[in-house]
Formats: C-alpha cells, sequence, structure tokens
C-alpha cells in the first residue's frame, strides 16, 4: 500500500513535514542546501529524501514515534486549506465544507453558500471539504489528481 494514497496525506507536502520535524526537536544539520538533513537523537532523515519518498518518511516517523500512520498524518497535516475553495473545487463538491476562521470554531458550510454570499473574513478562513456527518473527505481533483 502507498501511504500517499490515504485521504490524509492528500495535500502533504516536504513543508509540511519539515515544519513538523522542527517543531519536534529535529536539528537542521548540514553544509549545504545540497547535504542539509535533520537529526534527532541517533534519526536522520535528509532534505533530499523528503522530496523524493515522502510516504517512506512518514512511515519511518510513525515507526519511529510508536503511533500509527493516519494518526501521524493527520498531526502532520491537518487537511484545511486557506482561502475560499476556487470555483472549480465548488461545483466538484457541492455538499458541505468546513470552515475556521484562525482557531475559531469550526462550522459547516453549504457550498453555494461559499459562492454566493462571499465574506469579508474569506481570505482568512480555511476550508476543506466534508460529508453530511463533517466528516473530511478527499478534495475534488482534476483528471490528473490535482487539487482543484
Amino acid at each position: 500500500m502507498n501511504l500517499m494514497d490515504l485521504d490524509e496525506a492528500q495535500g502533504l507536502t516536504p513543508q509540511m513535514v519539515r515544519e513538523w520535524l522542527l517543531a519536534n526537536q529535529w536539528e537542521p544539520r548540514g553544509s549545504s542546501a545540497a547535504h542539509l538533513y535533520y537529526q534527532c537523537g541517533s534519526g536522520e532523515i535528509s532534505e533530499a529524501l523528503l522530496h523524493e519518498d515522502l510516504g517512506w518518511v512518514v512511515d519511518l516517523l510513525a515507526q519511529s514515534y510508536e503511533r500509527s500512520v493516519q494518526a501521524l498524518l493527520c498531526e502532520i497535516n491537518p487537511r484545511m486549506r486557506k482561502g475560499v475553495p476556487s470555483k472549480a473545487a465548488l461545483r466538484a463538491h457541492r455538499g458541505l465544507w468546513l470552515r475556521s476562521i484562525g482557531t475559531e470554531t469550526i462550522a459547516t458550510v453549504l457550498s453555494r453558500l461559499i459562492d454566493e454570499f462571499p465574506s469579508p473574513r474569506d481570505n482568512e478562513s480555511y476550508f476543506w471539504p466534508c460529508d453530511e456527518h463533517g466528516n473530511k473527505v478527499r478534495w475534488p481533483t482534476d483528471a490528473q489528481g490535482n487539487m482543484l
């Protein structure tokens, strides 16, 4: 199974993993960008590996921290995107969207309301599509799998 196919991995970037490493006491080491790596205790992860095999890095971290891959992915990748979803994303997912503004409570909003009644706080809001029970679902993608 490819870990990057999990719903929790959708939208995951090397930057998100890098930020998680730094927040969890992994120290950057190396004399140049070409030789940059992160170290914590006896563990080492190269910057190049973040770009080559992100799934392998997440699996290694999950094993090292004795956590499930999904739990670690949820922590690294909260799956909320800043700003109003694109028109294409709103058309593709006509159901509910989770919306948060900063650390305020998350609310569910109908996609047509986001599209038809813009809010002055839209640009500082975070959104993610959800089902009728408020469970996060996959972000709509184009035919090539790119997030809309």
